[in-house]
């Protein structure tokens, strides 16, 4: 069974409901109301019958019509009856309590209910009665309001149904295209209903998700494309050594050795710049660890035979994966050696006031214009400075270190400094001894 169909099935069986329970109140209601008009009746009639009882000796009572009846009743025993034909049988034989003008009630006669209010007169009661109405007192009002309740359930399956099929239209109109989009045409995008808001929404996000995959898929092509063509340099130099080696009568062997080692070198560290990169695109940080930042950097720096100034203050506390944050100082450390022209500078503090722990990376060297600072963090760009200090670069170690940042929840720019450049990672901080808080100044940021 399609969603439509059970939708206007449940909808019609409630309708159903609510239309019967509403049909059983309202004649409820309409029997209430002619009860209570009998009874004014009956009582009028009795008053009547007492009066002539009164008036005359040999009285002619008098009867509503509809099957009505009236009864004089001396001693336990009918006097008069009207109409004539009546059974004999008594009404009843209550009397009015002391103090109440009559007496009224419900008795049951010949086999039916009856709405019975009697006077006291001379020597006896004089009673009038009608049939109770029951709930389907008349027949006719009661198809009538069944009839509309039908029309009413009619109506509302119907509204039910052609609203399913417009909303679940849209649906399909989403499914449909949704099927024909292949990585060939990921820019298309699916069609955006303006009613139900519901459906608006979801077609929405699908083409916000359509997009995201659009730019996924758009950076792995170029990703690709521009790791074939750094991988096809140091093949190409490697190629190039080794026929210059076999075509030559005597080569230098150590030469040509030496100039395989550095092509190798710098493939490798092509090749494990392109892995880390492939595993920062395809998964979170693996690890949650609660990490000192500072002792962090102190046993990274004692690892290297780099002269580094260090300013390490402690408290820095994180939350990430040890080794993925170790590579982000690698990284840094090493652009800025790769700069630097006498010293490079690192130095970590907590900053209470924004929540972080801050790591500054900082070298003497040229700086990096304003307008490039942005593209350095784009994967495989280098700029002319760094192409000309050391050839053998990927152009992925800043955007590694800025996408290792952003996965921890953090963030890595480049500030503005005097002299050289002043890389600044900026990681969340976890509650702890923050201790300094205050911002040093600009003297002690940058380098002299």
């Amino acid at each position: 069974m399609t969603l439509r169909t059970r939708s206007t099935v449940i909808a019609a069986l409630l309708t159903t409901v609510v239309v019967v329970l509403g049909w059983l109140g309202l004649l409820a209601v309409l029997q209430r109301l002619e009860d209570g008009e009998v009874r004014d009746q009956v009582t009028s009639l009795a008053r009547q019958n007492a009066a002539i009882v009164r008036e005359d000796s040999t009285p002619t009572l008098v009867a509503a019509e509809e099957s009505g009846v009236a009864q004089l009743v001396i001693g336990g025993r009918v006097a008069g009856t009207a109409p004539e034909s009546a059974n004999r049988r008594p009404l009843t034989t209550a009397r009015p309590a002391m103090g109440e003008p009559n007496w009224k009630g419900t008795v049951t006669w010949n086999g039916q209910r009856m709405i019975t209010v009697g006077y006291a007169v001379p020597g006896g009661m004089v009673y009038a009665a009608q049939p109770e109405p029951g709930l389907f007192f008349d027949p006719p009002r009661a198809a009538l309001i069944g009839a509309a309740g039908l029309v009413c359930v009619g109506l509302v399956s119907l509204a039910t149904w052609l609203t399913m099929s417009r909303a679940l239209a849209s649906i399909e109109g989403i499914r449909a295209e949704l099927h024909e989009i292949t990585a060939t045409d990921l820019g298309r995008r699916v069609p955006e209903p303006q009613h139900p808001e519901e459906f608006r929404r979801l077609a929405e996000t699908v083409n916000a998700t359509l997009g995201r995959l659009e730019e996924a898929v758009g950076r792995q092509r170029r990703f690709a494309a521009d790791a074939s063509h750094e991988l096809r340099s140091p093949v190409t130099a490697l190629r190039t050594q080794l026929d210059l080696a076999m075509s030559d009568p005597e080569p230098d062997t150590d030469a040509t050795l030496e100039g395989l080692d550095r092509a190798i070198d710098r493939l490798q560290l092509l090749v494990d710049d392109l892995l880390a990169v492939i595993r920062l695109d395809a998964t979170a940080p693996a690890g949650h660890e609660r990490i000192d930042l500072g002792e962090l950097v102190r046993t990274e720096l004692d690892r290297r035979p780099d002269e580094i100034t260090r300013d390490l203050a402690a408290g820095a506390l994180v939350e990430g994966d040890r080794l993925q944050l170790a590579r982000v100082l690698t990284n840094l450390v090493d652009n800025a050696l790769r700069h630097a022209e006498h010293e490079v500078q690192v130095k970590v503090r907590p900053d209470a006031d924004s929540e972080h722990a801050v790591l500054e990376v900082i070298d003497d060297g040229g700086g990096i214009p304003e307008a490039d600072r942005e593209r350095v963090f784009q994967r495989f760009v280098r700029l002319k400075e760094g192409r000309e200090r050391d050839a053998s670069g990927s152009g992925l170690g800043l955007p590694i270190a800025r996408e290792i940042a952003e996965g921890h929840g953090g963030s890595l720019d480049i500030a503005d400094c005097e002299h050289g450049a002043r890389f600044v990672l900026r990681l969340p901080l976890l509650p702890g001894d923050t201790g300094p808080t205050e911002e040093p100044t600009r003297e002690r940021q940058c380098l002299d």
